[in-house]
């Protein structure tokens, strides 16, 4: 009884902390306490958060402003202002033009093409087996002992993953990319982890 008076207490607390303003249908307690935690655990600085998210969001706008681009199905993995694009467009002029658009941020330090061109019909997979397998990842990062899920990124396109972000040591890398191959219905992993050493 104790533990859940604690619970509605923090959630409580929440609520009163971070929905002033909002309404009910816009917040949710429990999406906030994650991403308490998950901010607690983040690689970043607040700085290189907002950073990401100020990339993330002006190459999203500047590719949906491009009448050339071809931005439908494109997810844009970023990561201490790394970049990684995944998905899945119609030809390698729309690979190209989508990687101009976004590089146009001069605070992107690297950008690696993953776009996969369809060349033909299923090259892009199926949604509903790709969203599976996404969220198998996340399941198992989540609960892997030793890896710190809160710093990678993935995007899966036919069953094939692209996984990015920062891991703490040569060895979280090399369990995180395992963990994902040993899921079933993956077909191949490539990965653009960065090992980084903790800060002390």
């Amino acid at each position: 009884m104790k533990i859940k008076q604690r619970l509605l207490l923090v959630i409580s607390a929440l609520v009163l902390a971070a929905g002033a303003g909002r309404t009910p249908a816009q917040f949710n307690p429990l999406s906030l306490a994650g991403k308490v935690v998950s901010t607690a655990m983040d690689a970043r600085s607040k700085t290189e958060v907002a950073t990401d998210t100020e990339i993330a969001a002006g190459a999203n706008s500047r590719l949906l402003d491009d009448k050339k681009a071809e931005w439908k199905g494109v997810t844009l993995l970023v990561f201490a202002q790394h970049v990684v694009l995944a998905g899945a467009v119609q030809s390698d002029d729309a690979k190209k033009r989508v990687a101009d658009v976004v590089r146009q941020d001069k605070r992107i330090r690297s950008l690696a093409n993953e776009l996969v061109v369809i060349r033909k019909e299923g090259d892009d997979g199926s949604l509903l087996k790709d969203k599976t397998i996404d969220t198998k990842i996340d399941a198992v990062l989540t609960a892997a002992k030793g890896i710190s899920s809160v710093n990678m990124r993935w995007k899966t396109v036919n069953a094939n993953v692209v996984l990015m972000g920062v891991a703490q040591s040569a060895e979280e890398a090399k369990i995180a990319v395992a963990k994902i191959r040993g899921l079933d219905g993956v077909k191949a992993v490539k990965s653009h982890l960065r090992v980084v050493a903790p800060k002390k």
